[in-house]
């Protein structure tokens, strides 16, 4: 015999009901995350003294800082006030951006190239870019190979970023005979794939291709700078055959090495019998 219609029904009404107060939770629980998440955030930037991320924060998320400022009444008064303190500080650091920009790389050990100029700095030889967009006040940073970071530029938080990307790029260990063999390999799996003679030229951007698919954490930028030392270091030679590179005024297409090596845009890449 099975329980009552009138029992599985109710059953039924408090099953449904339970599962709408536990959505209703569950989503006001993920609501008070992202509101926790953004004070952090806040809190974070205050610590940091970087009033252009607190300024852009409150402008992005008003809408929730609103249903804060419903159920947080002394939330009112120190949000407006962190935001007009954020304002003022902003205003004294667009006066005089470039110099404190200067003396905040000096002391990080960031050398800027003596073309810079506000509002595009450069760095390592023009391997990196900075441009600071003086309308939003969002710096734009990137490097041979495209975009790295966009973000407030707070000149402490652009500091940081190109301190992180530069040690990405030029601190890395190297050891040129391991990278060359690996180049080796790439172009003559590509030789033989496609059934062409050693010795044909093959476009870089095609080797670049074939490793950001087969290697986890490829970076093309990295590879740029590994080809960069392997020129430098004149090793190239391997198993009976030489690296050649051949230049192609098709910047899209090419790659801009740096240092000594970077005279020029190199578009493909062949190994020639000794």
């Amino acid at each position: 015999m099975g329980f009552r219609p009138e029992l599985q029904n109710c059953a039924m009404e408090i099953l449904t009901s339970a599962k709408a107060r536990a959505k209703a939770l569950k989503d006001e629980a993920n609501e008070a995350a992202r509101i926790e998440k953004i004070l952090e955030d806040l809190h974070l930037f205050m610590i940091n003294d970087w009033p252009l991320h607190i300024i852009d924060l409150l402008s992005r998320e008003s809408a929730k800082l609103k249903a804060i400022n419903t159920n947080m009444h002394t939330a009112i008064q120190f949000i407006e006030e962190v935001d007009l303190d954020a304002k003022e500080k902003a205003d004294a650091i667009k006066r005089r951006y470039p110099t404190y920009l200067e003396q905040a790389c000096q002391y990080a050990g960031l050398a800027l190239d003596p073309e810079s100029r506000h509002p595009t700095y450069h760095l390592e030889q023009q391997f990196f870019q900075l441009k600071v967009d003086e309308q939003k006040w969002i710096a734009n940073i990137s490097d041979h190979e495209g975009r790295l970071a966009v973000l407030p530029a707070d000149v402490g938080a652009v500091v940081e970023v190109l301190q992180r990307e530069r040690k990405r790029i030029f601190d890395r260990p190297f050891i040129g005979p391991k990278f060359l063999k690996r180049l080796h390999s790439q172009y003559m799996a590509i030789v033989k794939m496609n059934k062409l003679v050693i010795g044909t030229s093959i476009p870089i951007r095609q080797i670049i291709r074939r490793l950001e698919k087969n290697t986890k954490g490829f970076r093309s930028d990295e590879f740029l700078m590994d080809l960069s030392r392997l020129i430098e270091q004149g090793t190239m030679e391997i198993d009976g055959y030489r690296l050649d590179l051949q230049q192609t005024k098709d910047i899209k297409q090419g790659i801009l090495l740096h240092g000594i090596a970077g005279r020029g845009y190199i578009g493909f890449i062949l190994f020639r019998k000794v």
